[in-house]
C-alpha cells in the first residue's frame, strides 16, 4: 500500500508478504529466492523514487538468508537483527530458530522507534512495530 503522512508531508509504501513455508526448514530455496526478487519488484512497482519504503512481513528465513541479502543489497536496513533483537518467535514457538519476521526501510534515519514485542503473547510470533 501506498499512503500520504500529512505530518512529514512525504508518502510511505509498505509491502508485506508471507513467505514460503517449508516442512523442511527455513533454508534456501529457489522458491524462496524467487519470491524475494518478486517482493523487491513488487515494492518498486508500488513506490515513487522519493517515497519512505518498507518491506516486512513474516519471510519465514533466518538472518543470513537469501532473502534478506537480496533486500538488503537493494539499499533495505533490516531492522530486527540490525537493532540487536535476538528472536521474533515466543515461548509458543517450540522448533529451533528463533526468527521468521522481518521489518525493513530504505531511510533507517526515519525511524522514531522500533520495537519487537514479547508480550502479551497472543500467537507464536511477536509483533513488530515500528514508527516512522
Amino acid at each position: 500500500m501506498r499512503v500520504w503522512d500529512y505530518h512529514t508531508d512525504r508518502a510511505v509504501s509498505v509491502t508485506h508478504m508471507h513467505g514460503l513455508r517449508d516442512l523442511n526448514g527455513k533454508m534456501a530455496t529457489p522458491e524462496r529466492t524467487d519470491q524475494a526478487r518478486r517482493l523487491l519488484e513488487l515494492s518498486r512497482q508500488l513506490a515513487r523514487p522519493d517515497d519512505l519504503k518498507v518491506i516486512c512481513g513474516d519471510f519465514n528465513v533466518e538472518p543470513d538468508s537469501e532473502t534478506l541479502s537480496i533486500l538488503t543489497d537493494a539499499g533495505m536496513t533490516e531492522l530486527v537483527t540490525e537493532r540487536g533483537f535476538t528472536r521474533t518467535r515466543n515461548s509458543q514457538y517450540k522448533k529451533p530458530g528463533r526468527f521468521a519476521d522481518y521489518m525493513l526501510i530504505n531511510r533507517e534515519e526515519a525511524v522514531k522507534s522500533f520495537n519487537v514485542i514479547h508480550e502479551p503473547e497472543v500467537s507464536d510470533h511477536c509483533p513488530l512495530i515500528l514508527e516512522v
